[in-house]
């Protein structure tokens, strides 16, 4: 046993290193929102720096609360800010401090399972499966909201978790749980509730069956319907007293004022009940969730609880392990419940990503872990580390991998230039690139020295006339190596490689990569000169 729990402590801090190293060194891009839902904007309000505000943020109809966004990268650059200057926080060291402050939130949910599963040998497996998953090692230590989203899941569950076992270790006592014995975490619970609300308002979805078992639990308490009302009433208005204090600051940050109330949770899904808004981020059937993103998020763990499932389903219920703790009954029943229900309503909205299911990671791994059956084997993990191993290298290094070196590059090149020159940049054919982390103040940037243009996937006559509406002492064009191959000879003579950046997956264009041969994970950048290019566009309107 000793032996077993050495080796145990070993694997499991190596699988932190690992995911210290995804966080602060792994700049593969997932999804624009990593950067656009959080440290651009923070980054843009704290450090003045020259940010892009998106759609979630428009003061006229917002549907993302500023608090969960400010606690989380907010606080930890306006401390550096403060002990430090906003002058030396260069962007490297502001993209690394994001990441931290994820990378530390993803601690929560070691510690949920190691409160979840109490027995020794299924604790490890737990956390073992927990440390391993690529999920763990990319999106949650990514500034998405979907990563706190998870955290906060995973806490009320430890709560839910807290007020079964204390009021199972009084009732073995032969003692009626007193009221006060469940308040203190009833109120955590609710204040909890509030902050997922205003993170992403799915989160009711993942809430809604510890909501349903602590209704059932409170009644059995207490007694009686009245004594079930005077028990949930304070925590009801301890909500509404959160919910009230997040609306005030929404209010004031957005309109400036308290005059007229901003509820971004309504807005959210307001907005999401549009099948027009959803067009534009894209329109998915609804098996895709339970057909694709969840076995892609989980892999052979997916196989497994479904196995594992169907076992449990089909013995005779002569047969079936009896759960000697009441607690491991109930908090399962919950989980599954967590699971279902979910699954379902997110299954409902036609734009479907395997982020919004990452909350899901924690549940199905406890409830696997608490399930009486034979433990994985050889097998499943060498199926388990292949998997994550391929999909972390994918997600946590390789996808639009040159996107952020290359602005941290574009960085170091404004900084080391002429003094008073004006510069033109131009993304094409990439990742919404986060302008936060080029380092350059708002009175600097656009329309002022710097000016920047993001193309993302557009056509390439749409790059023809931004390259031909540039007046800037110096352009720069940052674009897939494959892609800059596809320009027309006129065009790609004129700009010279100043950097090539590797890795950089562009999964939007695999064919193009596959023509470019050794260059396929490249990303350049490439200066431009301007009297060439204007022949360049010249000769081929002429064509």
């Amino acid at each position: 046993m000793a032996a077993k729990t050495r080796t145990f402590q070993w694997v499991y801090a190596g699988l932190w290193l690992i995911r210290i190293w995804f966080a602060l060194y792994g700049t593969g891009y997932i999804h624009p929102d990593e950067h656009m839902q959080n440290g651009e904007v923070t980054a843009g309000n704290i450090l003045g720096l020259h940010a892009l505000t998106t759609w979630e943020w428009h003061q006229d109809f917002p549907v993302r609360s500023i608090l969960p966004t400010f606690v989380t990268t907010g606080l930890p650059l306006l401390a550096l800010r403060l002990l430090f200057g906003p002058e030396r926080l260069h962007p490297p060291l502001v993209f690394r401090i994001q990441r931290l402050a994820f990378l530390c939130l993803s601690s929560v949910l070691d510690y949920s399972v190691w409160s979840l599963v109490p027995q020794p040998a299924p604790r490890r497996l737990s956390l073992l499966l927990l440390a391993s998953s690529y999920v763990t090692c990319t999106f949650q230590v990514r500034p998405f909201s979907n990563s706190l989203e998870s955290v906060l899941v995973s806490l009320c569950i430890v709560l839910f978790r807290r007020i079964v076992d204390k009021r199972m270790r009084l009732k073995v006592g032969r003692e009626k749980t007193p009221a006060y014995a469940l308040k203190r975490d009833l109120h955590l619970l609710a204040v909890l509730a509030v902050i997922g609300t205003f993170t992403r308002p799915t989160f009711v979805a993942f809430a809604l069956p510890i909501a349903y078992q602590l209704l059932r639990l409170s009644y059995q308490v207490v007694g009686s319907p009245f004594q079930v009302v005077s028990l949930l009433l304070p925590p009801i208005c301890t909500a509404m007293l959160a919910a009230s204090v997040f609306i005030a600051v929404d209010t004031f940050y957005f309109r400036g004022n308290l005059s007229k109330p901003v509820i971004t949770p309504y807005n959210f899904v307001k907005y999401n009940l549009s099948a027009e808004n959803l067009a534009g981020h894209g329109l998915h059937p609804n098996w895709l969730h339970a057909g694709v993103n969840m076995p892609m998020l989980l892999g052979p763990l997916f196989l497994w609880f479904a196995w594992c499932s169907m076992c449990e389903y089909v013995k005779p219920s002569g047969h079936r392990v009896q759960k000697v703790y009441f607690e491991t009954d109930i908090l399962r029943r919950t989980l599954i419940q967590i699971i279902i229900l979910s699954l379902s309503v997110l299954s409902l909205q036609p734009h479907q990503e395997p982020r919004f299911l990452t909350p899901l990671i924690l549940p199905a791994i406890v409830l696997l872990a608490t399930t009486e059956l034979p433990r994985p084997g050889k097998f499943f993990w060498v199926t388990w580390i292949t998997f994550n191993t391929l999909l972390a290298l994918v997600f946590g290094v390789l996808h639009q991998g040159g996107v952020v070196p290359s602005i941290l590059a574009l960085h170091s090149t404004l900084r080391n230039g002429p003094a008073g020159s004006s510069t033109h940049i131009i993304y094409w054919k990439t990742y919404t690139p986060p302008r936060h982390l080029l380092g350059v103040s708002r009175g600097v940037g656009v329309p002022g020295k710097i000016s920047f243009v993001d193309l993302s996937g557009a056509p390439q006559n749409e790059l023809m006339a931004a390259l031909s509406a540039q007046s800037s002492n110096s352009t720069y064009l940052v674009t897939p190596v494959p892609m800059y191959s596809m320009l027309p000879q006129g065009i790609s003579s004129c700009m010279v490689l100043k950097k090539h950046i590797s890795p950089h997956l562009d999964l939007d264009h695999i064919p193009e990569s596959i023509l470019a041969g050794h260059d396929a994970l490249s990303l350049g950048i490439y200066a431009v000169e301007r009297g060439c290019i204007a022949v360049g566009l010249a000769t081929q309107e002429h064509l």
